[in-house]
Parts: structure tokens; sequence; C-alpha cells
């Protein structure tokens, strides 16, 4: 599935750009704040995913997602929380490369939307323990699997009828066999 490539993708691209003591990384949980967390941790989550269907099978998500840099509760100083700004900007670094490695996900562009430091003042409870920096994300994902990636002129032939012709449909690129075209193929066209 296209969400689940593109946070496998991320999350192997946050984990590349720290060379050592690299942050956990995994999908966002509340779960996480029942247990004391010992080493600084980046959660992923979706926040808004608006789907777009073509005619053509494409599919298209407009895709909110943020990334939550969790500092683990320890000795308060005054730099003691200022490790949040060097992590959050490394991961900034690593979601915004284009570092595209799924041939099945096109990623339009990913945009940085909003930071902030959350807290939360009404209720208490032991997430508020955390010092939580949240970046908030846009990008577009086109899922390319049924995409057509190709010009072929068929000849008038069946999906089916290519294949046992020896062309390989779902991957990769297709190069036309000329001896196995029959007929005139006019390229001008006229409107």
């Amino acid at each position: 599935m296209i969400l689940k490539d593109f946070y496998t993708e991320k999350k192997t691209a946050i984990e590349t750009e720290f060379t050592s003591n690299a942050p956990t990384v995994h999908l966002y949980s509340d779960a996480v704040f029942k247990t004391a967390i010992e080493t600084p941790l980046v959660m992923f989550k979706y926040d808004t995913i608006s789907w777009e269907t073509s005619s053509e099978k494409n599919y298209k998500a407009d895709v909110t997602f943020c990334l939550y840099v969790v500092l683990p509760v320890g000795t308060i100083s005054s730099t003691s929380y200022e490790e949040a700004f060097e992590i959050a900007s490394r991961v900034d670094k690593a979601v915004l490369s284009n570092s595209n490695l799924n041939a099945l996900i096109d990623t339009n562009s990913t945009f940085k939307v909003k930071e902030r430091q959350c807290n939360n003042d009404e209720v208490y409870w032991s997430k508020n323990d955390y010092f939580i920096w949240e970046i908030t994300y846009k990008t577009t994902l086109i899922e390319n699997t049924l995409k057509k990636k190709y010009i072929l002129f068929n000849n008038g032939l069946s999906n089916e009828a290519l294949e046992e012709l020896g062309y390989n449909l779902t991957s990769g690129i297709i190069e036309i066999n000329t001896n196995q075209i029959e007929g005139a193929i006019d390229l001008n066209t006229t409107t």
C-alpha cells in the first residue's frame, strides 16, 4: 500500500541521516507514554489523507503528516531539551530529501508546513512530562501500480495478446519490437 511504503521510505531516510545514536522511529501511538522513554524517539503520524481516483485508475493522495520528536524525561537544565532542535533539523533534512527508492510512488514534492512545541494546559497526564516537538509536512503521493507507464502502439491487440508476444506490461520500460508491429503507423496527427 502506498501509505505504508511512503512511511517505510521516510523511516529509512531518518535512520540513515543519523550516523550514531539514531532515534527510534515508528508510527505514532500514545501507548509509548505508559512506560518510561529512555532515548529520543521520532513518531510518524498521518494527519489528513484526501484521495482522488482518476478514470485511468491512478490513485492520488494529498497527504498531511506529522513527525513528533520526543525527548526522554531527564535532568532539567538550560540545554537538556535543546537537543530536540538538532534532532528536528536532521529529521527535516531526511524527510525533505529526494530519496525516493520506491518506483511505485511518485512524490511530487514534500513541503514543511509548520513546527511547534506540543503542550497541554488543560488536562494533565503523563504525556505532558515529555518535551515533544511537532513538525507538519504536506505532500502528494501518486500510486503508480495501476498507472500506465508507457506509450505502446498495440495495433489493436489486447494486453493479454501483447504479453503472449513477450511484452512485460507490469514492470520497467517497455521497448517496442518493430519486427512485431504490422501496418503503417502515422505519427502525424491532425485535429
